[in-house]
């Protein structure tokens, strides 16, 4: 494709062309008219100023011919111009470049008609000469005599002079007129070339924008409406700028929060392909590549494609409880919105997965609690009540029967204040979560401190209790002493208490870099295997029957639990049926 420059320049060479070729056509027939007009006034002129000279009008033309011819003879040779002299009747009296007896009747010639038969005082004709073969230019004036015309002098020149001349005109115009074009070509390329540089400018930047470079600009200077237009262009330049850096900015915000959103999305166009999704997506599907694929390729669940189809279909929200088995069995709150266009109809769905599964768990958890909480207040309040009523009936009055009811009822209060206190601790370590005492503990001497604390509770199962004997250097490590020392407790009496009479608690200690471990190990009944990982629930027994008779709570270890974890450290079991059990506690040195 030409350059737009060449272009304007060209249309404008072409137009100065078209026009001067027309100026100058008109031009020259103009030129060659007034040529021809000056040399007939010119003709006339001579023809006039020979009659007054020659006293041609004095003398009779028919009488006189002879001397007529000798007075034009000479004048035959010193101009180029043909003069002819003829009479009233047509005849050809005297002629300056041929024999008048030989010349025909020339009262047919219109220069010679208009004057002798129409009365003209001039007569003017251009046409070929009968007599020399080649055009003419007549011009004929009245010989009169007395004030009648005798006559007519006529004066004719070949046209090849005039032609010569008008040549002459023509070759001088068309030189001129070629001077011209070449600077008309120079000046139209220049101008071109400055209308076009801005604009070329002005496309180029378009174009630039087209490209998404929104910093482009117009630098160059002009003036009129490519100013105006240069300036419009730069301010939507500027626009485009600013609308595209928010446009990004909004882009990468709604990135940024889609990508982070603890809920998978999914943005499914009209032909049921991913479009867009997030991490979490990623993570609940377990899939590695999802973007571009069909969403039922990707979902591998019948009743989530359903609900996604029933959206297509109805172009209304979906939301429901759907559980997942594959990669991992969880249950997911799946709603499912369409994307309406103006006109109503459908151009993709968006799907949103919340991983409920850690909520309904913990809603069972909850309503367990509340219902093992409720059974174990029931227990003890029902006993307290029943005794009670026994006493108001009479049996008070047997002090036998009274005291053995009241040491039942003074049991069943222990149990349940027991219960509330362990309740309560629960609910203060759960409030908080990190360890708010911190000091430097000599490990070994909590654990001496707590096998005091339960030594009464093993001496009456009969229940051997060693602990490590005293580390030189001692142990130190920083944490909260009350936690580390309830910890113990919690742990040495749970076991004391599934172990059986003449059984054996062993308390160990593993010092390492930045650890410290405490085993606490018994051999008593032990725990199944099928229970391990529920140990640490809230009022979880493996035996109800057993864990009553023990006098438990079901809440020690789950208080153990929580209390290792706000001083940072782990809790493991290891246990066999029949065997017994190992507790191992492992915290950091520093907190």
């Amino acid at each position: 494709m030409k350059k737009l420059w060449l272009k304007i320049g060209l249309s404008f060479f072409i137009l100065f062309f078209v026009v001067m070729v027309i100026v100058g056509i008109f031009s020259g027939e103009l030129m060659k008219s007034t040529y021809l007009t000056m040399k007939e006034n010119q003709l006339e002129d001579d023809a006039k100023i020979l009659l007054q000279t020659t006293n041609i009008e004095n003398l009779n033309l028919d009488e006189d011919a002879g001397t007529i011819q000798k007075t034009l003879d000479p004048l035959g040779d010193e101009i180029d111009a043909r003069i002819t002299v003829i009479d009233n009747d047509g005849d050809v009296v005297a002629d300056t470049k041929k024999d008048p007896d030989n010349l025909n009747n020339h009262m047919n010639r219109p220069e010679v008609a208009d004057i002798l038969e129409k009365g003209k005082n001039v007569g003017i004709s251009i046409r070929e000469s009968d007599s020399l073969g080649y055009s003419m230019l007549y011009v004929a004036v009245p010989v009169k005599h007395q004030g009648k015309t005798d006559g007519v002098l006529r004066i004719s020149i070949s046209l090849e002079s005039v032609d010569a001349a008008v040549a002459k005109l023509w070759g001088n115009l068309a030189l001129i007129f070629g001077i011209a074009l070449v600077i008309i070509a120079a000046i139209s390329v220049f101008i071109a070339r400055k209308i076009t540089r801005p604009v070329n400018e002005i496309i180029e930047v378009s174009t630039d924008l087209a490209n998404h470079k929104y910093d482009s600009r117009i630098h160059g200077k002009v003036s009129g409406e490519l100013q105006d237009l240069s300036v419009s262009v730069n301010m939507l330049a500027e626009s485009l700028e600013t609308q595209m850096f928010e446009i990004k900015q909004n882009e990468q915000r709604l990135n940024a929060i889609v990508q982070n959103l603890v809920s998978g999305v999914m943005l499914i166009n009209v032909d049921k392909q991913v479009i867009m999704t997030n991490r979490t997506m990623y993570q609940i599907l377990g899939e590695t590549e999802i973007t571009g694929k069909p969403f039922y390729e990707v979902i591998k669940s019948f009743a989530l494609s359903q609900l996604i189809d029933a959206t297509f279909e109805t172009k209304t929200m979906q939301q429901k409880e759907i559980i997942l088995y594959f990669p991992r069995e969880m249950i997911l709150d799946a709603s499912v919105s369409p994307i309406l266009a103006e006109n109503g109809e459908i151009t993709g769905i968006i799907l949103l997965l919340h991983d409920i599964t850690q909520i309904r768990h913990l809603e069972n958890v909850r309503s367990e609690f509340v219902t093992n909480v409720s059974h174990e207040l029931k227990t003890p309040v029902t006993a307290l009540k029943g005794f009670a009523e026994t006493l108001l009936d009479g049996a008070m009055y047997d002090e036998m029967l009274l005291k053995k009811f009241l040491t039942i009822i003074k049991e069943e209060s222990d149990r349940l204040h027991r219960l509330i206190m362990d309740i309560l601790a629960l609910s203060r370590i759960e409030q908080n979560p990190v360890a708010e005492n911190t000091e430097p503990v000599d490990v070994d001497e909590v654990i001496e401190q707590s096998s005091r604390t339960i030594f009464e509770m093993a001496t009456e199962k009969n229940i051997q209790v060693s602990v490590p004997e005293k580390t030189i250097p001692p142990i130190i490590i920083e944490t909260d002493r009350d936690k580390l020392q309830q910890i113990l407790i919690n742990l040495l009496s749970n076991a004391i208490n599934y172990t059986p009479v003449d059984g054996k608690v062993e308390v160990k200690l593993i010092n390492q870099e930045a650890e410290v471990i405490i085993e606490v190990t018994d051999n008593g009944i032990g725990i199944p295997a099928k229970d391990i990982d529920r140990v640490f629930e809230r009022f979880y027994r493996v035996d109800k029957a057993r864990s009553r008779h023990s006098g438990g709570t079901g809440l020690g270890l789950s208080i153990v639990k929580h209390l290792v974890e706000n001083c940072g450290g782990r809790i493991e079991v290891e246990s066999q049926e029949e065997v017994g059990s190992t507790f191992r506690v492992t915290l950091p040195k520093k907190a």
